[in-house]
């Protein structure tokens, strides 16, 4: 099988904040390996490079498993200290836990999300329960900034196998 992605809403148009680079490999140490983690996931927020000096406030990625069962997103070591993992809490996100999810919130509070040629703010996570070689997932950004609240297409991933990488400007028309 071979990777795909498709937009959640075919007639969905953003012309700021994009899902970037997205990847899922075999861990690689150092750092340490945590336990139970089957794989690790990077996934990029990117904007065009007119955005490239413009800071945004409330940097938000959520991410849900849709397959396998028993599937979950958890925290990575090369996460980073800015990085608030959020699970879900009723209508809200706890950022105090730090468990593993099959719904996850990673928020940043401010940054910038461009730093180079497709190279935009990079979220690390991990993934426990592919009890199958492909996982299926969706995506979705949100960012803030002085004057504006920016949302991606959220996007949906299938047969998404470890090694596999979708680099750009994902969901862009």
């Amino acid at each position: 099988m071979t990777a795909s992605y498709t937009k959640q809403d075919p007639n969905c148009r953003s012309d700021i904040l994009f899902i970037g680079t997205t990847g899922l490999r075999k861990f690689v140490v150092p750092p340490t390996k945590p336990a139970n983690l089957d794989a690790e996931m990077y996934i990029d927020v990117i904007v065009p490079t007119a955005y490239k000096d413009v800071e945004f406030t409330d940097i938000c990625l959520t991410l849900e498993v849709k397959a396998p069962t028993g599937a979950k997103f958890m925290p990575n070591p090369r996460m980073g200290s800015n990085v608030l993992w959020g699970v879900p809490s009723g209508t809200t996100w706890d950022e105090t836990s730090l468990s593993p999810t099959p719904r996850v919130r990673l928020r940043v509070p401010h940054g910038k999300l461009l730093s180079g040629p497709l190279n935009g703010l990079s979220f690390w996570l991990g993934v426990s329960g592919l009890t199958t070689p492909t996982f299926a997932f969706t995506a979705g950004a949100t960012a803030a900034e002085v004057l504006a609240h920016t949302a991606s297409c959220p996007l949906s991933f299938k047969d998404f196998a470890v090694g596999e990488q979708f680099t750009g400007y994902l969901g862009r028309d």
